[in-house]
């Protein structure tokens, strides 16, 4: 079962990284690292988020923040926006291009999701996959793998 898992998490792995080639140019792709990817997951899940509450979430400093974001917005993948109301208070968000990124690996997410409930007997029989998934999140939210 552990090296079919490992097959099952290489192949998913790529093909987002096939998405994200189809997205970004030869020199974006040798450039975006798993890190910025992260930046965008956190950007998404904030809706329009400030440079604050971007280092909060991910747990760094508002200039490492800063650095990051200005290589998103080179690559297009983000852009700044300034407050309306406060004029020293910068906005962020996906570009197209960002948001299509993660479209792409939402897009894998589903088919998994849809194919395991073809796959499945029953509801019962999905319903315990549900079950081991969402126990294994947990598990790795809260590190408690052992490794």
């Amino acid at each position: 079962m552990e090296d079919k898992f490992a097959s099952l998490v290489n192949l998913l792995w790529e093909v987002c990284i096939r998405n994200l080639n189809e997205t970004l140019t030869e020199d974006e792709t040798n450039k975006f690292s798993n890190n910025d990817y992260y930046y965008l997951l956190v950007i998404q899940s904030l809706q329009r988020p400030n440079f604050s509450q971007i280092a909060e979430r991910l747990s760094v400093t508002k200039p490492a923040v800063s650095a990051i974001i200005r290589k998103l917005i080179q690559m297009n993948l983000v852009e700044k926006l300034q407050s309306k109301e406060d004029k020293r208070m910068y906005y962020v968000e996906l570009t197209e291009k960002g948001t299509h990124i993660l479209q792409g690996d939402k897009a894998v997410y589903k088919w998994v999701t849809d194919t395991i409930r073809n796959i499945a007997a029953d509801e019962t029989e999905y319903a315990i996959v549900e079950h081991i998934i969402s126990e294994l999140v947990d598990k790795l939210e809260g590190k408690t793998y052992g490794m």
